[in-house]
């Protein structure tokens, strides 16, 4: 069974609906790339150790949707099982099971502009807001969307640090508790000549950089390399 737009709608404006992280959660989901994300990248984003919480998150809103619909279980049962069929589709990847937020739930977040308050300080970013590329079939975005993405972003610097990878600035360091986290991420492909559904891959394609070594990474197109602005560095100092 699929619920249409205007009863997402409904569902997420009845009083006890959204609780607890809901809107957190289905904000990362609707941030993802195409809004597909596994449970660890999604625990990875809300800040958790495991995936068993984010499982838990998104089982208990759509088994509340459910009791709203009076819906039982054998009502969205497919191949696979569980209250969270109400919120995203199921697929089996190479990063493991991954979630796709529901179309219609993708369409009524929306309308309502529920998520605008929980849109997260991502930094400013240096890049023009002329070019744009689509990002799967519902969303048409600036270019340094895929690098300001919540998911990407966050494994990203999970991965490599809040350091920058061209001069090795820290802000936590240099700054204090207030830099804390601070940092740039750049992607090192040139995005204009990826495809519409190109998915990006945060340890491959994303670097930290700090907004210095962004702004000048980005002075010619396509960007200089990392190497080429750590060698730019070397000769100059």
């Amino acid at each position: 069974m699929e619920l249409s737009k205007e009863q997402y709608k409904k569902a997420l404006l009845t009083e006890g609906i959204l609780k607890d992280r809901s809107l957190e959660l289905l904000s990362s989901l609707f941030d993802a790339p195409n809004c597909e994300a596994t449970a660890q990248q999604l625990s990875v984003v809300l800040g958790y150790e495991g995936f068993p919480p984010v499982n838990a998150l998104i089982g208990k809103l759509g088994k509340r949707i459910a009791q709203h619909f009076n819906l039982s279980k054998d009502d969205i049962k497919t191949e696979f099982s569980g209250w969270w069929q109400l919120i995203a589709n199921g697929k089996e990847t190479e990063n493991g099971f991954t979630w796709s937020l529901k179309d219609n739930l993708f369409d009524a977040l929306v309308e309502l502009n529920l998520l605008q308050e929980y849109e997260l300080n991502l930094f400013p970013e240096t890049l023009s807001p002329i070019e744009e590329l689509s990002e799967g079939k519902k969303k048409t975005i600036t270019v340094n969307a895929y690098e300001r993405n919540s998911v990407a972003r966050k494994m990203c610097i999970s991965h490599y640090g809040a350091i920058c990878s061209v001069c090795g600035m820290n802000f936590e360091k240099t700054y204090g508790e207030i830099g804390r986290g601070f940092i740039h991420v750049h992607h090192l492909f040139e995005l204009s000549s990826l495809k519409d559904e190109y998915k990006v891959k945060p340890i491959e394609d994303l670097r930290p950089v700090c907004p210095n070594c962004h702004a000048m990474l980005h002075q010619k197109k396509p960007a200089y390399s990392i190497e080429e602005l750590k060698m730019k560095i070397m000769k100059n100092t």
